[in-house]
Parts: C-alpha cells; sequence; structure tokens
C-alpha cells in the first residue's frame, strides 16, 4: 500500500472523539489517538538523550494498549500492531515507505524496564495532576471526597522478597491505594509487604496529594484504618474522616479537653509554646510532638458522640464509601493485574502496577479532555 492511500483509508477511520458504550464501542487505539500528552513532552523529552527511534508518546500508549487489552507480553503488543498497522499509527508511530516503524519487543521492554525504569512514580503524578487540572474546567473536585483501601497481589513462584500471609494464604505485596470516591481516579499508591499494615500509608498518602495542590475535605476509612494516627493527622489537617464505630471502643480520656490541656502544659519550655493557645492550636502541636493517641483520641470521641446523637445519620454517611469499595476487584478483573504479573521482586511489580495505573489515568484524563464528566475510569467496551 502506498502511503497516500494508507493515510486516507487511516484518515476514514477517525470517528471524532466519542466516549464509548455498549451499542458504541471504540478501538483503544482510536481512543488514545485523542489523548493530548503535550502536559507530557517536557518529561518524555529528558528521558533520551538524543533523537528518539521512536515517538515517546506513541510508546506510552502503546504500553497503554497493552495495559487495557491485557496483553501478558511485549511480543503480543507488536503482533497486534504488525498486524493491524493502522492502529499502530493511531497511536502515532511512524509511516515510512507505506507502512507503520513498530518498535521490537525489546525496545518496549528497554523503555518500561531502563528508560522510565525510576519514573513512572513521577510520570503517575503528572498524569494525575492533570486529571485534577482538567476535572476543575468542567466543575469537578476531584480529591475532594477520598477513601483508601488495600488489595494482596499474589507474588510469583520464588520471588524473594514476597513474604507468606497466613490469612490471604498466599505470597505477594499489597496495593494500597487512595482513590477520588466520586470518580474512583487513583490519586496516590503504594505498594507494601503483604503482612504490613496498610494503615500507615493513609498518612503518606494524604500528605503526598496535599503537597500536589489537592485539597480534601472528607476520606472514608475502613476498620483497618481508622486509627489514632491516621485520625489525628486528618482532623489536624481539617479533613472529616467518616469511619464506623466500633463496638469496643470508649472514651479515651486522653482525648478529653482538660487532659489536652494538661498534656500541652508539659511542653511550656518548647519555643512553639502559647499561653493562651486554642485547642485548634493545641492539637496542631501536640501532633507535632508526636502524641498521636491523644490526639487521634480527641476526634475519636467527638465521632462517638456524634454517633450517639444519631448512629443512623451517621453510619448512612459512613456507607458512600461502599458504593465505590471494588475498584480493586474492577481493576483485577478487568484489567487483570493480577493474572497478568510476569515479574519477581518488589521493586518491579511495584513499577508494574504504577504502569497500570498510569493507564488508568490516562483513560480518565482522555474523556476529561473532552468534557466527560461520569465513567471516568471505565476500561470496558474498548475493542
Amino acid at each position: 500500500m502506498f502511503p497516500q492511500e494508507f493515510l486516507e483509508e487511516l484518515e476514514n477511520d477517525f470517528e471524532g472523539f466519542r466516549d464509548v458504550s455498549e451499542d458504541q464501542p471504540m478501538a483503544i487505539c482510536e481512543f488514545l489517538s485523542y489523548l493530548d500528552f503535550g502536559f507530557a513532552g517536557k518529561f518524555l523529552e529528558k528521558l533520551y538523550k538524543r533523537e528518539p527511534d521512536y515517538p515517546p508518546e506513541a510508546v506510552v500508549k502503546a504500553l497503554f494498549l497493552m495495559d487495557i487489552k491485557r496483553m501478558k507480553f511485549y511480543t503480543e503488543l507488536r503482533r497486534k500492531l504488525v498486524v493491524e498497522q493502522k492502529y499502530a499509527a493511531m497511536l502515532g508511530f511512524p509511516i515510512e515507505n507505506g507502512a507503520v516503524k513498530i518498535p521490537s519487543p525489546k525496545t518496549f521492554w528497554h523503555f518500561v524496564n531502563v528508560r522510565m525504569a525510576k519514573h513512572w512514580d513521577t510520570f503517575f503524578r503528572l498524569l494525575r495532576g492533570e486529571c485534577v487540572f482538567e476535572g476543575r474546567k468542567v466543575n469537578l473536585s476531584i480529591g475532594r471526597k477520598v477513601t483508601g483501601d488495600s488489595t494482596p497481589i499474589e507474588a510469583l513462584e520464588k520471588d524473594s522478597d514476597a513474604e507468606y500471609n497466613g490469612h490471604y494464604k498466599v505470597s505477594g505485596y499489597k496495593l494500597d491505594t487512595l482513590v477520588d470516591l466520586e470518580t474512583n481516579i487513583p490519586l496516590s499508591k503504594q505498594v507494601i509487604g503483604i503482612n504490613e499494615d496498610e494503615a500507615k500509608c493513609v498518612v503518606p498518602h494524604l500528605e503526598e496529594t496535599k503537597a500536589a495542590g489537592i485539597e480534601t475535605e472528607h476520606i472514608y476509612l475502613d476498620g483497618g484504618y481508622d486509627d489514632y494516627p491516621n485520625l489525628a493527622w486528618a482532623g489536624v489537617n481539617d479533613i472529616e474522616v467518616h469511619h464506623q464505630i466500633h463496638e469496643n471502643w470508649v472514651r479515651n480520656p486522653k482525648g478529653e479537653e482538660e487532659a489536652l490541656h494538661e498534656l500541652y502544659q508539659k511542653y511550656w519550655k518548647h519555643q512553639d509554646f502559647r499561653p493562651e493557645a486554642s485547642m485548634t492550636y493545641i492539637l496542631s502541636f501536640l501532633l507535632s510532638r508526636g502524641e498521636d493517641e491523644a490526639v487521634g483520641a480527641y476526634f475519636r470521641n467527638k465521632a462517638m458522640d456524634r454517633y450517639n446523637q444519631g448512629p443512623v445519620e451517621f453510619m448512612k454517611d459512613f456507607r458512600l464509601r461502599n458504593r465505590q469499595e471494588g475498584h480493586h476487584g474492577y481493576w483485577k478483573e478487568h484489567m487483570e493485574i493480577q493474572d497478568r504479573l510476569r515479574t519477581k521482586g518488589k521493586t518491579r511489580v511495584d513499577r508494574y502496577l504504577t504502569r497500570n495505573l498510569c493507564a488508568i489515568l490516562a483513560v480518565a484524563l482522555c474523556r476529561l479532555q473532552h468534557g466527560i464528566k461520569t465513567n471516568l475510569t471505565s476500561v470496558v467496551y474498548f475493542t
């Protein structure tokens, strides 16, 4: 086929952007062709010391194709692009002598594991930031309401970094994420050992998103996350925590205002001590001094008071979280992030999972760039 004929056929295949549905599916390559990567141009350019053989934007989009279409191997990705070259052209690979120039499986592997090896987290943050930015244009406050959750990731056999967990009955890791409650857009992630306490991820998640300029007002936490340190940090930072009230909870006297004033007085020699400090200042000061239990108890006691005044309304509010709790299950089912795992070691597993989260962010971003506000992270109905 001559180049001009190829281009004419390619042009005819473009329908113009529209969102996908059961009645109107779309080739994922065409969908990704509408994703504007201008925000990441300088980042991708810095990955190369010379002119790249292939446009990095096209390589990244091809990897997103691989993840969204649940491919396990780079050979599978290349075969898809070779057989259906118009899709490779849609992704942005150059046309030479009537054929599309497509990277080898080794080139894809090198891009993922060498060129981008230390930069997937940065790319995740870039995509997240652009989603938040584009969301504001369509009146979405992404990150205003968030929830945290974790899921086990079973490791491959003989992965020396993985530990065995008796509860899950597998060796592996945990993927812990902070997601926007309304859109399921992932905002922060950590890959931790399968026996590590996921509750310790909440504060780092919130610190990261706060530093990124994401304004969180509400966080919904289940029973594995509502410990004193998390309640303390969120409360001091004006984030309302929505959580259950457990049957074995009792008021903690350390969280009473009188006890907090007494504890605060013990720091009278500290340079930041204020004799006539407000309770807001006292809580912030004590948290900075590592008094997590006392500060957390203050906010937990307040939550118990609200529950006692209206348990039905309290729990109705908390149950908003339940409608979004299945995002990890959705990713496992529709992107097969567990079944497609082909690498060992915590660092490489983290890299693999982060790349898949980047693909989810890319799908959401493409929709946001075109004014779509619903089903942002859906990856179904792509052909």
